[in-house]
């Protein structure tokens, strides 16, 4: 799938980032229309893992403190935290996992459990991005949780390795192969 396949998804969901960045006065108008300005040239040049606002502005004009965003996501929607860093993907065919629709979200489902599917997402705020989840699953339960930028790249990074990996195994297809190793217990706020 091509990365302009995802870009009416990206625009949307990164127009109800926006919303939210400026609703909480994270950022300033003039610093958003800067970003916009380089998502729109991200998207162009095909770069999917730049493609977002967060990026934007975290990393390349460093106005945004993640720190800060990621308690306006827990305290709007009283999600619980996620660190991916220790994720391991052991149920990657019940997941359907694309890299590129995570990338394109900036959503990764991380665990399955019956008809409940758990997703840590650092655009949580993005009605599109909920959306587009539910429809990938059907309309099973979904169970969000807000994560860092750094940790959703490392764990999508991890992801692209290990399927490229169970792509170079003979008669093994990646999606329905997985580890075994159980994927870390999200940190829920105020609870040790």
């Amino acid at each position: 799938m091509q990365l302009q396949t995802f870009r009416p998804l990206i625009l949307r969901s990164n127009r109800s980032l926006a919303s939210m960045l400026l609703e909480k006065k994270l950022v300033s108008q003039e610093q958003l229309d800067a970003a916009n300005e380089k998502l729109v040239e991200h998207i162009q040049n095909g770069e999917l893992r730049r493609a977002n606002l967060l990026h934007v502005l975290l990393f390349e004009m460093q106005v945004l403190s993640e720190d800060l965003y990621i308690d306006a996501v827990v305290e709007k929607y009283g999600l619980g935290l996620m660190d991916l860093h220790g994720c391991q993907f052991r149920k990657l065919a019940d997941l359907k996992i694309e890299p590129m629709a995570c990338w394109a979200t900036w959503t990764l489902p991380f665990d399955t459990v019956e008809d409940f599917y758990f997703l840590a997402t650092a655009c949580y705020p993005s009605q599109p991005i909920i959306k587009f989840w539910q429809e990938k699953y059907n309309g099973a339960n979904l169970i969000w949780y807000a994560t860092g930028v750094r940790s959703l790249h490392a764990a999508l990074e991890r992801l692209e390795q290990q399927l490229g990996e169970l792509s170079k195994i003979p008669n093994q297809n990646p999606a329905k192969t997985a580890s075994t190793t159980k994927s870390p217990a999200p940190h829920i706020p105020g609870k040790n």
